[in-house]
């Protein structure tokens, strides 16, 4: 799912930025990200709304069951709104502020460029910047769940203690670090 949005987002930077200027891209780029926040407002107020049907529907029965499967479906296309708006966010940061040598290079040489490559350059480097700082990210996440369960499985009084705080180690880990953690481990 997440190769999916940043093909998208590799297509909409291409897309936006041949029809106009740095600029012009960015404010479209703005633009869209915020209407993927109203989507995610309006899908939360539809959770909620969702949640309260919920409550005064049995819990055995089969209108609950649909409810409940209604309620998986919005929750996870909140997830991919959530994630598109963040990705959005992290390119209009390395556009507006590039930061690192990618896109500090693009930023350099785009006004050398001619006007119609300007922006898919300078969008394109902020992009190929936020997916490479992802990957990073997600590799170095693994790492250090893999060598936890390295350790767990090595030293028993390592495990014991660790065993002893799962449910403290649960409940505030976040949701997405419960997932990379879930994903990781054997």
């Amino acid at each position: 799912m997440r190769n999916f949005l940043v093909v998208v987002l590799a297509c909409v930077t291409v897309f936006v930025g041949g029809c106009a200027g740095v600029g012009q891209s960015i404010d479209q780029l703005g633009s869209m990200r915020d209407q993927a926040a109203q989507i995610q407002s309006d899908l939360k107020n539809q959770l909620d709304e969702l949640a309260l049907m919920r409550e005064s529907i049995p819990d055995d029965s089969a209108q609950g069951d649909s409810v409940d499967t209604l309620i998986s479906q919005v929750h996870a296309k909140l997830a991919v709104v959530e994630a598109a708006i963040v990705h959005a966010d992290q390119v209009i940061e390395g556009v507006t502020n590039p930061s690192d040598p990618l896109t500090i290079a693009a930023d350099a040489v785009s006004p050398w460029v001619p006007a119609p490559i300007q922006a898919p350059l300078v969008l394109g480097a902020a992009l190929l910047a936020t997916v490479m700082r992802s990957r990073s990210l997600s590799t170095g996440t693994r790492s250090i769940v893999e060598s936890i369960n390295y350790v767990l499985k090595k030293d028993d009084s390592f495990k014991a203690a660790f065993n002893a705080n799962a449910d403290t180690i649960r409940t505030i880990q976040t949701p997405e670090a419960r997932k990379i953690v879930n994903k990781w481990t054997p």
